[in-house]
């Protein structure tokens, strides 16, 4: 019987019967194919926009916008750039996206562990929530909030509330802070970020503390007191170095013969729309997979919490849902990636996110280009969100292996 030569075996088995060498070829030649259908995609788009003479090119994002944009939360002029207006439209959709994973993950937990409450008229008035939004197109439910605002009084006729809350169609303007000057705010802004810092560090050292020798530690308590407590001691520094206040509260007052609503911090109604819509939507999600993780632990884990004297509380969050995390969070993930790439429909409620104003620039500039700087701009959101998911995930096994 004739003998495989040995520059065709690895480890003494047949490079085309050995599973590792299978798997590598078959690797390399879907990527190879993968590639090569990328490359072919793109190069007959590019030979299309040629042939038809289709505009194409990036020479326009240093040309003037000259287009209003009516929600920016940095600085910006109709005389800016393209480029400048796509990142202010950026900024727009990164803090919709924020705000609403965080209102979205708050709302989602308190409704999935409510689902799983003893008392069953709760029980069953989450059922509902979750089960009547979750099923409800995210289009449909933006549509009927932006009609329900459309209901309230404009502007000259609002609602007033304390003398400083105003209520219309256009917003909610409340009383906000607002820096003295900007060395001032930037001063103790930099140093409140230092003090939670401070009061994040106190909160995991006697978490340690309290893991290690059983004794009650509080560690939350202690961290919120000394992020307070340096905070404050900032503000009085900065204060007494700079001879102002870093902040100060402005409110509202109306101004004009149109009365409109100048001075505080006003919610746009197109922001309220969009927050309300996906955060209501997003969290009847998140409360399954909250409820889903919790019901994953198994029963014993409670059972022996309670006998140890614990009470419902600390039982969930000592125990519950610290096992349950581990659960919970890959596809928490993927609804903050759905919550993000869903706030590209603020267009249908007068929102200027990063999808509407590309629309309106399709009109003066080459659409093809624009897109594909929209496209990679919500690729790069959502990467952002898969790390943070992939970084928390080596973290808990780090911590639990």
């Amino acid at each position: 019987m004739a003998t495989t030569p040995r520059a065709l075996t690895y480890r003494g088995i047949p490079v085309w019967r050995h599973a590792l060498i299978i798997r590598w070829v078959v690797q390399i030649v879907s990527a190879l194919v993968a590639v090569t259908l990328v490359v072919w995609f793109f190069a007959n788009i590019v030979g299309a926009i040629q042939e038809r003479d289709i505009p194409a090119g990036f020479g326009f994002l240093s040309r003037e916008y000259q287009t209003p944009i009516g929600e920016h939360f940095i600085p910006y002029e109709s005389s800016d750039t393209f480029l400048y207006a796509l990142l202010v439209a950026a900024i727009n959709t990164v803090v919709v996206a924020i705000l609403g994973v965080i209102l979205a993950t708050m709302l989602g937990v308190l409704i999935g562990v409510a689902r799983l409450s003893g008392s069953w008229i709760l029980s069953r008035l989450m059922l509902v929530y979750i089960e009547f939004f979750r099923n409800v197109p995210l289009l449909v439910q933006l549509l009927f909030w932006f009609f329900i605002v459309l209901t309230l009084p404009p502007v000259r006729e609002g609602y007033v509330f304390f003398d400083r809350i105003y209520v219309n169609n256009a917003g909610i303007s409340m009383p906000g802070p607002v820096g003295s000057s900007l060395a001032s705010a930037s001063a103790w802004l930099a140093l409140a970020a230092v003090s939670v810092g401070l009061g994040v560090l106190v909160h995991r050292v006697l978490t340690w503390r309290e893991d290690r020798t059983g004794r009650a530690s509080y560690p939350l308590a202690a961290g919120i007191t000394v992020a307070v407590a340096c905070g404050a001691a900032a503000w009085l520094i900065v204060g007494s170095v700079v001879g102002e206040a870093p902040l100060v509260i402005s409110s509202p007052e109306p101004y004009g013969r149109f009365g409109r609503i100048g001075g505080g911090f006003t919610i746009r109604a197109g922001l309220l729309i969009l927050l309300i819509g996906l955060v209501i939507y997003t969290s009847a999600f998140v409360a399954e997979i909250v409820r889903a993780g919790i019901q994953s632990v198994g029963r014993g884990q409670t059972e022996a919490s309670r006998a140890l004297g614990l009470s419902g509380i600390d039982t969930l969050r000592h125990v519950t849902f610290p096992q349950a995390l581990r659960v919970i969070i890959p596809p928490m993930i993927s609804q903050y990636l759905n919550l993000t790439k869903n706030s590209s429909l603020g267009g249908a409620v007068g929102y200027t996110d990063l999808t509407n104003v590309a629309i309106t620039m399709t009109q003066t500039a080459p659409a093809v280009s624009i897109f594909l700087l929209i496209m990679l701009a919500y690729l790069a959101m959502s990467l952002t969100w898969s790390l943070i998911g992939n970084l928390y995930n080596r973290h808990i096994r780090i911590v639990g292996g």
